[in-house]
């Protein structure tokens, strides 16, 4: 039996490009990628031939098939390379599924390591590193995004953004009623590489200063050990509950709590088995 093994690429600096991951590139058969074109580049710029290479495309589309081939393949004594066009296959892309589908089958996992955005902002930052949450990509809803960042409890909180939307979420998160230090970092190891501290109420003065363009990562710290519990808002319901004993009530808190339709929640408490 062969093995999967992850491949961490350059973020953007490709000199970070690590000489265990270049001889996997070099000597590999097997490799699944998240773009194929983005992948060969990568290839074509460390002099590394195409001939005798497999290169799938697995992506967010990625259906149970093509992970069931892949782990076939892996059964039958082949090794497959895993590899996402920047950073960890595992934290920015959708890597998860297949690792754990292999490991179901007892396939073996390896990690080639290499540099990775969330932790590369996490030490540009200046933030306490301990502890800290990485959460992925925010929310897109201005009203959940808004409760999201009132929820967070105490650390560091990472979050992806994209450019299209990183200047409407600091103005949500210059809006919140607590206060929290704010990092946004962008294009990272890159040319153009750009790092804001601020605190969030603060935002308006600094907005300026931002180039709106590359890839986001967006951290805030938040001291606030029970910000979930304390929102105003689920303090407003809990009190109503108690006072009322109200399902409808019930169901308002128990959508904020878990993000759920109120209204599905509703017709639960009322199903009759």
């Amino acid at each position: 039996m062969g093995k999967i093994i992850l491949l961490n690429t350059p973020i953007g600096n490709l000199g970070d490009l690590t000489p265990r991951v270049l001889e996997a590139l070099k000597s590999g058969e097997y490799f699944a990628v998240e773009d194929t074109r983005v992948f060969k580049e990568l290839l074509n710029h460390s002099g590394i031939s195409l001939e005798g290479k497999k290169i799938w495309s697995f992506n967010d589309h990625a259906e149970a098939h093509q992970i069931n081939h892949f782990c076939d393949l892996v059964v039958a004594g082949n090794n497959l390379y895993l590899a996402s066009d920047a950073g960890s296959p595992m934290i920015s892309d959708p890597a998860y599924p297949l690792v754990s589908a292999a490991i179901s089958r007892g396939i073996e996992i390896e990690s080639f390591s290499g540099v990775s955005s969330p932790v590369m902002a996490l030490e540009l930052s200046g933030l306490p590193p301990i502890p800290f949450h990485f959460h992925g990509f925010l929310v897109r809803e201005e009203q959940k995004k808004a409760r999201e960042f009132e929820g967070l409890t105490h650390g560091t909180h990472i979050f992806f953004e994209a450019p299209t939307r990183i200047e409407e979420t600091l103005s949500i998160l210059a809006k919140i009623s607590s206060e929290v230090e704010v990092c946004v970092v962008r294009e990272l190891s890159k040319k153009f590489q750009q790092v804001l501290r601020f605190k969030n109420h603060d935002y308006e003065s600094i907005k300026d200063q931002l180039t709106v363009k590359g890839e986001f990562v967006l951290l805030i710290h938040s001291k606030n050990k029970s910000a979930a519990v304390g929102s105003d808002e689920l303090r407003k319901l809990a009190g109503e509950l108690l006072e009322k004993n109200s399902a409808k009530t019930l169901s308002k808190l128990l959508g904020l709590i878990l993000d759920k339709s109120s209204k599905e929640i509703y017709g639960e408490l009322n199903r009759k088995d």
